[in-house]
């Protein structure tokens, strides 16, 4: 009778179940579509053609120079600085004096000398003996070597000109030979020279600018590698054999000394276009024979146009055809 019960209990309960229609098993979930992320308008950097004066320039940098110069030092030794007797800008004469080492007594023990040579001389010629001619050359001798030992220890002047450079020392400052302790040059004929491994190239006779401390000067070009103006550098044989070198000379106002082996700058101009249409060089592009650039239209779309360049120089490219001031050139 248990069973029974049993068995109707369980029957009721399926009933109602399939009567509610609550089951064991999940729903199945609905399905959502996918996001969908807004496509952004692609931004791109441009420049604008500008209308501007452009030159077919080249440019180069040498140094001041002096076609008549001369390294002053001591050749023979070195020593102790005594004294230097010229100061920068002075104007001299060739074999004045400049400098002086301490030579401690060198100078009493040679008017000594002179003194004991001359008695060694008036005693051979009081007694012509070989003995006393021996003696009065041995003297002689050492006058000479004292002689020899005070002219060394002066530096002059070896040519006319203005001192552009003494070296930075002072009384008691040890001298090295061969230093250079004065130079002196001639300041009506200074010049730039300027020396590259890849020289550019400035046309014989071209006028150039040159600038130096600020200042402007008018000049033009005198010598290149493979010429040179005839005549003007004959009296210079190291000039006139310079294969490596570009001369620029001054015409009219020369600098003055103190810019001797100071940098200067030299611009060659050989044509120039006032109003040109003018875009940065690497914007203009090549494929074979076609040059080109990529431009945005009136509907921001880009577009490639042919164009015809111009005068170009280390930065910018002049466009004779295919573009108009206010384009926009695409840069990326």
């Amino acid at each position: 009778m248990m069973k029974n019960k049993i068995t109707r209990i369980a029957a009721a309960l399926l009933a109602a179940m399939s009567l509610s229609g609550c089951y064991f098993f999940p729903a199945e979930e609905e399905l959502l579509e996918p996001p969908t992320v807004p496509i952004e308008e692609i931004a791109y950097s441009t420049y604008t053609a500008k209308v501007k004066p452009i030159a077919n320039q080249t440019m180069a940098s040498g140094h001041i120079t002096s076609k008549s110069e001369y390294e002053c030092s001591f050749t023979e030794s070195g020593g102790t600085l005594k004294k230097v007797y010229v100061t920068a800008g002075q104007f001299v004469e060739e074999g004045d004096l400049l400098a002086e080492l301490d030579t401690g007594n060198l100078e009493y023990l040679y008017e000594q000398q002179k003194l004991i040579t001359e008695k060694a001389r008036l005693t051979y010629l009081s007694t012509g003996s070989s003995s006393d001619k021996l003696d009065y050359e041995m003297e002689q001798n050492t006058l000479e070597e004292y002689e020899r030992r005070m002219n060394v220890s002066h530096l002059y002047a070896g040519m006319a000109g203005q001192v552009c450079f003494i070296q930075d020392m002072k009384p008691g400052d040890k001298i090295t030979a061969y230093k250079t302790i004065v130079k002196i040059v001639d300041p009506t004929q200074l010049f730039v020279k300027y020396t590259s491994s890849t020289l550019r190239a400035f046309p014989l006779e071209q006028e150039v600018t040159i600038t130096v401390d600020g200042m402007d000067y008018v000049g033009y070009v005198s010598k290149t590698p493979s010429a040179v103006i005839e005549g003007l550098y004959e009296s210079n044989e190291t000039l006139a054999s310079d294969k490596e070198s570009i001369f620029c000379e001054f015409k009219g106002d020369i600098p003055g000394y103190l810019t001797i082996g100071k940098l200067a700058d030299i611009l060659a101009v050989y044509e120039v276009h006032e109003n040109a249409v003018v875009i940065p060089k690497n914007l203009v592009k090549e494929d074979g024979d076609r040059t080109y650039v990529t431009i945005l239209d009136e509907n921001d779309a880009k577009k490639e146009v042919d164009v015809t360049i111009g005068i170009t120089n280390a930065t910018e490219a002049e466009i004779l055809t295919g573009l108009s001031e206010g384009d926009r050139v695409v840069v990326r």
